[in-house]
Parts: C-alpha cells; structure tokens; sequence
C-alpha cells in the first residue's frame, strides 16, 4: 500500500477486528490498531504477514486518510484515539451497523442486561422452523461481517451496549429491549449514561419492544412484553411478543417445549451423595442475573459463590437479596471487598481463588444445601471469559473427593 493511500482503520485486534478485516480484504486498503503491545495480540494477527505487516502505532496515524473506522466493541472508548478520530470528523462505525447498511435481510435487533443470547437463539429456532430461514448473530459469538454476504429471511443480531455506545442509528425491522440493571458501569461511568445507551436501541425500529415492568425502559414504544422476576418467563413473554409481530403464532405451552439455557446459565450439572445441589452460573456477569438467579431457587438453602472484576457495579441490591436468601456467601476476586463490604447479615468469607471457594463452600454447606455459582461480575482478573471459568468450576467440584 502506497504512503498517500486512503484505508479504512480497525479498532481491536480480536474476534471482531478479524472479521473487519476478512470483510475488508480484497475490497479496501486496511490498518490496524490495538492499545496491546504485539506480543499479546491473537496469534492470527502475529502469524499472519499480510495481516502483521498492517498494523500502525498512533504516532504513524495519517488521520486525513482514514475512510472511516471499524471499531470493536471491545476497544477503550476512552482512548486517545477516539477523541482524535471525533476531533478530525472521521466516522466511527460498528461492525453491526456496516452489516445493517449492507445486508438486506430482515433483522430483529435483541438487546438488555440479561437474557440476550437465550431470546436470540431462541428466537432463530423457532422462526426456522417456521419455515423461514434464520440465522442468529453478533454479540453471542458470531461476528456480524463473516455472514454480510447471506440472505436470510431474518437475522437475529444480539446487541451490546458496547455497539450502541459506537452506533446509536441502527435501522431494523424490530428492536427488543429485554431489560436494564447495572452492568458495565466502568465503561459507562454512571447508570443513567448505560440507561440512555441501551435506549438508544430503538432510534430507528420500525417496530420497538420492551419490557412493560422495567422502569428504565422508555415509554411510547410500539409494543410492550410481560417481564417477570423468574427470567426465564419474561424471556418467553418477549420471544412471543416478537413472533405476533412478524405474524408467527406461538403458544406459551409450545414456547416451553423448545425452552432452554445457553451453557453456564444455571446449569445444574451435579447432585452428590449427601443430596447438594452444584449450579453453574458463570454467565452472570452482572448484578442483575445473579439476582435472578437467587430468586429462582425457591424454598432451598444457598451458599453462594460470587465475585471477580465488579465492572463499576452498585452491590447494594444484590447483598441485600443474599441477606434474605442465602445461608453463606463466599467471595473472591479483585472486588472481593467492594461486595463483601455491603452484606449486613449473611455469613461472608473472603477467599483467593475459585478453588479455596469451593473448599469452603463444601465445608459449610449440609445436605440437601444448593451450592450456587454465580458470580455477578466478569471474569477478566482470574480466566479468559466466562466459559474457562465455568469449565474450572465444574472440573473443581466433579474432581474433588468430598463430592
């Protein structure tokens, strides 16, 4: 590539700077740029010459060739680079919003705290077996430029606040707002900000969703679903309301029947000799889906397992309903002490790691006790993602001889 070429510039060497720059190859001239040193990017970005010998450091940057910016969700919005690219009027787009401008498929935007990934792929099986043809994508783990050149009858895209913060003009055909608890208030700053972002989902649906008891949902919307404090009902209440608009009947007795949690959401995996129930919930990443998952477990005695990076999170509302419902809670992580500082009566101990926490647990709990993990923030101080460290919970509980 020539020194006065114009080149479209990718934000965040990872799973979707990947698909940026496969989409891009052959098309246009790219660069990349990440805030890691090159050592510690993916080996697909190390390995490969024609990708290796396109990335840029920002000293390099000639902002006046820019075309506009792919930027991953992922990527600090805080950086110096964001507020150089505003400052120059450069364009800053999502890979959701290059798909929607490219792809003319019907799409059904789905966003919220919690519940995302399940509406999702529920929804996608339900309207595949129709007989329509589709396809769920985006935020649950299949980069939205890898299917740009498909046609689908619909595509059900999971959207983030991280993608609405960078696209707040999404054209869909129906945009559905599942919830709004705390949650990434460390890239947000306040609730209000992460409130007005998740809302912004619906500047340009040609039909908007939400839900009807959730209080920091915007008023006026085309249409409203039932929530409820069992998520896994409200989650059925918003796939329904999707499918009446797109006119697919489906009755609640046959939503059930194709009802089901995606890996490491409450997932019961164990059950030993003394009668303790063992529930993974490592997707609980957030105040709000370990607050669910306390009140669905009616009438048991819970020791619970939380913690790791608290993202920003008020705990107040989530010690309160471990007060109320929980026999013990053991606590690790890097904001072990931001949690534990807000139980007033629950047993708390504070722990290192995953596996003192589970040696804890099995030591306190009695039989028929339910041992639930559910840790309420994200995993980044301690595993890769949410999977590892769900995978590393039940590896420690099924390997460990007391079980």
């Amino acid at each position: 590539m020539s020194p006065k070429e114009n080149f479209v510039l990718i934000l965040g060497a990872g799973i979707t700077g990947l698909s940026a720059i496969n989409y891009l190859k052959g098309k246009k001239n790219f660069k990349i740029f990440d805030t890691r040193n090159i050592h510690k990017l993916p080996l697909d970005f190390v390995n490969d010459e024609s990708i290796k010998t396109n990335l840029i450091s920002l000293k390099d940057l000639k902002f006046e060739l820019i075309e506009y910016v792919i930027c991953s969700p992922g990527f600090d919005y805080d950086h110096e680079i964001i507020q150089l690219l505003k400052k120059n009027n450069i364009s800053i787009k999502s890979d959701i919003e290059i798909f929607i401008e490219e792809n003319n498929s019907k799409k059904i935007l789905v966003s919220g705290t919690n519940g995302k990934t399940t509406v999702s792929l529920l929804l996608e099986r339900i309207i595949s077996l129709s007989g329509l043809d589709s396809y769920a994508i985006g935020n649950l783990g299949r980069p939205v430029l890898d299917y740009i050149e498909l046609k689908k009858d619909y595509f059900i895209i999971e959207v983030s606040s991280f993608h609405l913060q960078i696209s707040n003009n999404l054209n869909a055909d129906i945009g559905i707002l599942l919830n709004i608890s705390h949650d990434h208030l460390d890239r947000h700053k306040t609730f209000k900000n992460y409130v007005n972002i998740k809302n912004s989902l619906f500047g340009k649906c040609k039909v908007s969703i939400g839900n009807k008891n959730d209080k920091n949902i915007k008023r006026g919307l085309t249409s409203y679903f039932e929530g409820s404090e069992k998520i896994d009902d409200a989650n059925l209440n918003a796939v329904s309301k999707v499918l009446e608009k797109i006119n697919l009947n489906c009755s609640q007795e046959e939503l059930k029947k194709f009802s089901f949690k995606p890996n490491h959401r409450m997932e019961l995996f164990h059950e030993d000799k003394l009668g303790r129930k063992f529930i993974n919930d490592s997707k609980a990443t957030n105040c709000g889906a370990t607050i669910s998952a306390i009140k669905s477990l009616k009438n048991e005695k819970i020791v619970i397992i939380c913690g790791g990076q608290g993202k920003g999170a008020d705990f107040s509302e989530l010690t309160s309903e471990i007060d109320k419902k929980c026999e013990a809670v053991i606590i690790y992580g890097e904001d072990k002490k931001q949690i534990g500082s807000k139980v007033k009566t629950c047993n708390k101990y504070y722990v290192n790691n995953l596996k003192e926490a589970i040696l804890k647990a099995l030591n306190l709990s009695k039989s028929k006790f339910t041992i639930l993990f559910s840790p309420a923030c994200a995993s980044f101080d301690m595993f890769n993602n949410f999977e590892e460290r769900g995978e590393e919970f039940k590896r420690l509980i099924l390997n460990e001889g007391n079980t």
